[in-house]
């Protein structure tokens, strides 16, 4: 009697149609995994992108005004950088220096830029100005980078050409490596990721119109 109790416990459930049993234990799990759709994961995932990408655009970011001003400022400053570095030989090469000396402006820059962002990487961490606020300093090197790279255009000579490149790679490195530095003081911890990521995209903005413009 308990043979047979124990047999019926551990014996699959059967079915019979009068001439053989059929149905299996692996045959209800296939029938009760058809019931999931196969594409279930890849719909909770387009729902979950579809609530991020809302989550941006009605983020408060968008309607803050001193947070926009700033990438527009990194926008124009971009900008700036590539119409300088791109025309710079043929700005050269205008004022009657050879190729040589034109691709030497370039290193110039380069090598200025270096020293730039060691000297402001410092600067920006005193403790007076993170006191009275990075993003003032931030806009105030940003001006000057934009004031000095126009007086480039004045210079009528290739030495004065290189002095000027040499004092707009410096405050370029300021304004170049400084910007996401900035942020903290405009966003709230929660909302960093995606502050900066929208400055970033604002610096990618200024690589596509610099160019056009410039040109």
């Amino acid at each position: 009697m308990e043979t047979q109790i124990a047999e019926n416990v551990t014996t699959p459930l059967r079915q019979s149609d009068g001439h053989h049993e059929t149905f299996s234990h692996g045959q209800m799990t296939s029938h009760a995994s058809e019931k999931i759709p196969a594409d279930a994961g890849r719909n909770i995932s387009s729902a979950d992108d579809g609530r991020t990408c809302l989550r941006v655009l009605r983020s408060s970011l968008l309607t803050y005004f001193p947070f926009i001003i700033y990438c527009i400022v990194v926008a124009a400053v971009q900008g700036c950088i590539q119409s300088v570095l791109i025309f710079l030989p043929a700005r050269g090469r205008e004022l009657g220096a050879g190729p040589k000396a034109a691709a030497l402006l370039l290193t110039l820059f380069g090598v200025c830029d270096m020293v730039g962002r060691f000297i402001f990487g410092f600067v920006f961490d005193l403790r007076a100005v993170r006191r009275l606020g990075r993003s003032y300093l931030y806009m105030a090197v940003a001006a000057s980078f934009g004031a000095t790279a126009s007086v480039m255009a004045a210079a009528d000579n290739y030495a004065a050409l290189a002095a000027c490149t040499c004092v707009v790679a410096v405050l370029e490195a300021g304004a170049h490596s400084q910007r996401a530095t900035s942020v903290t003081e405009l966003v709230e911890p929660s909302k960093m990721a995606l502050g900066v990521g929208l400055v970033i995209f604002a610096q990618g903005f200024g690589n596509f119109y610099g160019p056009i413009v410039g040109g």
